[in-house]
């Protein structure tokens, strides 16, 4: 390398002192914020020990000292054995799944409750496996371990030193002591449901609270049982939460989606939750077959007869705003089929090659929903026409969607069709058989409206009375 020339090392002279001059009065930064997601980050990606500052390694080394000695020489042996409880090792379970040797470690440990500072940093380590044992997956041996524990921590915890500048993970603990309690977790439940994500900023950041936490589980409970405990107008509001909660849950999502509807299902006016219907449908299938009897085990009967009913009506909305052609008489028959919803023990869908075929978005989302009860409708008529069909009692009601066509009624035990096959013909030899009961049209004669009509030959059929709920008010105005 050739030497510099007396000129070039005046100007790197030059631009040293400028360099100097300009970061002279430049403050000192503020790193407690880098540093503060630093421990966040070790806590998130570190195993158990991580906040201790020694390698795995280190840990397991005096973690297998102290199980063949049972004894802490000194407190640096005891912190790193503290901060190591939870190390799996490919020889032998945990530390706190031993029976003797951990009861005896928070013995050694205690030794050292007059070394204020020392003992403060293996309280922390024990803290840590608190934080990462899972006592719901544990062998008995664990549990027993990791309540001694906590009871230990808890009965500790205004022992420990607080002069001078402590830090920030004592602070924390000392403002979250339910963490050491029966209900560690109950006092987020309702912060979090109202929107209040900070709450539990400080343990993730100083307690090295991560995902994989025990703690997460229990919090993602206590927000169930907070909704649950809610009132009517309340759980409502926080629904949207609710639904965006278990959604994101997978493993936790049964359990608590089951708690969630039993409890909708006792609201004074229940009112259509369609989030929670298709989330509901979406985890355990439709809820009035019996083939899906197993996957609604979880829930009550009252929940299960909620949901069946927000999906025959929402199928009897999609079938007359998709499937059929009268818009305006379309929404007369919703209405009126409303009524009946909770009265049909069973629907079945006949579409026809048009809408069977139909590769559009609303196309495929409706014969994803009609799943296990969609058929094929030949000899309708045109490709256009489809079918509805609903069981009542022994009774079975044919609707079409196709203008023009009358609904028919059919006795459920002999009825000239099979609704198991994947096809079923809309003329003469099946859906208009001539062996039907009664043929009713939707046509307002003498200034009677169809509705009261069908209604009363409906309520002669069924033998009982006519259902209130089926008399709609009057009908919408034609759109232009």
């Amino acid at each position: 390398m050739r030497p510099l020339s007396p000129r070039a090392i005046r100007l790197g002279e030059r631009m040293r002192s400028f360099g100097d001059a300009a970061l002279r009065n430049v403050p000192e930064p503020d790193l407690s914020r880098l540093r503060a997601e630093v421990r966040q980050l070790r806590a998130m990606l570190g195993g158990a020990g991580s906040g201790s500052g020694a390698a795995p390694d280190r840990l397991r080394e005096q973690v297998s000292r102290f199980r063949e000695t049972g004894r802490l020489p000194d407190v640096k042996a005891a912190r790193l054995v503290c901060w190591g409880t939870t190390l799996r090792d490919p020889q032998a379970s945990s530390l706190i799944e031993d029976p003797d040797r951990f009861p005896n470690l928070i013995h050694e440990v205690d030794g050292f409750r007059d070394l204020r500072r020392p003992y403060r940093r293996c309280w922390r380590g024990l803290l840590d496996g608190y934080v990462r044992y899972d006592p719901a997956d544990a062998v008995e041996a664990g549990r027993r371990n990791w309540t001694m524990l906590r009871e230990y921590l808890n009965d500790n915890l205004p022992m420990l030193e607080r002069q001078g500048s402590p830090p920030d993970w004592l602070a924390t603990i000392d403002g979250h002591p339910n963490l050491l309690g029966e209900a560690p977790c109950d006092r987020y439940g309702s912060a979090l449901l109202e929107g209040d994500e900070e709450v539990l900023e400080p343990l993730r950041r100083d307690l090295g609270v991560g995902d994989s936490s025990w703690l997460m589980r229990r919090i993602f409970d206590a927000q169930i049982d907070a909704a649950v405990a809610y009132d009517d107008a309340r759980l409502r509001r926080v629904m949207p939460r609710v639904v965006e909660l278990i959604t994101g849950h997978d493993l936790l999502a049964d359990s608590a989606l089951a708690r969630v509807l039993d409890r909708y299902a006792r609201c004074a006016a229940v009112e259509v939750d369609p989030v929670l219907r298709d989330l509901s449908v979406a985890r355990w299938g439709n809820p009035w077959l019996e083939r899906n009897d197993t996957l609604w085990t979880g829930v009550g009967d009252a929940a299960r007869q909620m949901v069946s009913s927000w999906l025959k009506l929402s199928l009897i909305e999609k079938f007359f705003s998709l499937l059929s052609e009268d818009r305006l008489n379309d929404q007369r028959r919703v209405a009126f089929w409303k009524g009946y919803v909770d009265r049909i023990d069973d629907m079945h869908f006949a579409l026809g090659e048009a809408a069977y075929r139909n590769p559009t978005p609303d196309f495929r989302a409706l014969r994803k929903a009609m799943a296990g009860r969609l058929l094929r409708l030949d000899d309708a008529g045109t490709a256009r026409n489809n079918a509805f069909i609903m069981r009542m009692g022994g009774r079975v009601f044919v609707e079409f969607g196709e203008k023009g066509n009358a609904m028919f009624a059919f006795n459920a035990a002999g009825a000239p069709f099979d609704l198991k096959r994947p096809s079923i013909s809309g003329n003469k030899s099946a859906l208009k058989h001539p062996s039907h009961l009664a043929r009713m049209i939707h046509t307002d004669v003498g200034g009677e409206r169809w509705e009261r009509k069908i209604e009363r030959r409906i309520s002669e059929l069924l033998g009982g009375a006519p259902s209130l709920g089926a008399r709609p008010t009057q009908p919408p105005e034609p759109r232009p």
